[in-house]
């Protein structure tokens, strides 16, 4: 699939509350989105992020990834789709949620899923997909991270829900350079855009990449 001139990737922030149980069952508390714009000859990258506080109300995260999924020329791309469709669909009026639509793939905006599975079929988890392909991301303790949320230390959550939104993103970059050869020629240009915009940032997140990157090139 060619991408549209937009590449929104999207990463979810979840708590695993039935971890103490011995069930699983996550919920979503907040999103991070990474853009990348083609601008001509250049590439625009924006990182953004939601997250809700233990208080905080449901409908803001789904009006925030409103804002941020349904623009029209955007491809929408994450690992998982359907998990992370699935997810934001537990929420009070989820149904009602044009983002939950674009999602679902009803809406105009073309979709990458970047699931991944073993040679013998095994669906991959997002971190063996990252350490497969040599890209950090984030290895969550959910007793942490669920600690973190209910004394509302989102910034933490926030930060490592970029980090692995930009791994999200380097993920698309590799499925790109995958394909055909005009593939392989934007992948190669978005890169080096990406290597310079996470090298050129204060962002905690987009330096941690940034460092993952010239360790890959030492």
């Amino acid at each position: 699939m060619l991408p549209t001139p937009t590449i929104t990737t999207l990463s979810i922030a979840r708590l695993d509350i039935g971890h103490h149980l011995g069930f699983n069952a996550h919920i979503p508390v907040g999103a991070a989105i990474l853009t990348a714009r083609l601008d001509g000859r250049s590439v625009l990258f924006t990182l953004d992020g939601c997250l809700l506080q233990p208080s905080g109300d449901p409908a803001m995260l789904l009006g925030w990834l409103d804002g941020h999924l349904t623009s029209i020329g955007s491809t929408i791309a994450g690992y998982r789709l359907d998990e992370i469709h699935a997810l934001l669909a537990k929420l009070p009026d989820a149904d009602r949620s044009p983002c939950l639509r674009t999602l679902a793939g009803c809406g105009p905006q073309p979709l990458l899923d970047l699931s991944a599975r073993q040679v013998n079929g095994r669906p991959l988890t997002f971190a063996e997909a990252c350490t497969w392909s040599d890209i950090i991301c984030t290895s969550i303790d959910p007793d942490a991270r669920f600690a973190a949320w209910c004394r509302s230390d989102t910034d933490r959550i926030d930060h490592e829900t970029q980090v692995d939104v930009i791994a999200a993103f380097r993920l698309v970059l590799h499925r790109m350079a995958a394909t055909a050869p005009i593939g392989r020629g934007i992948a190669a240009a978005m890169s080096t855009h990406f290597a310079a915009w996470l090298r050129g940032t204060d962002n905690a997140a987009a330096q941690l990449h940034a460092s993952d990157l010239d360790s890959l090139t030492a």
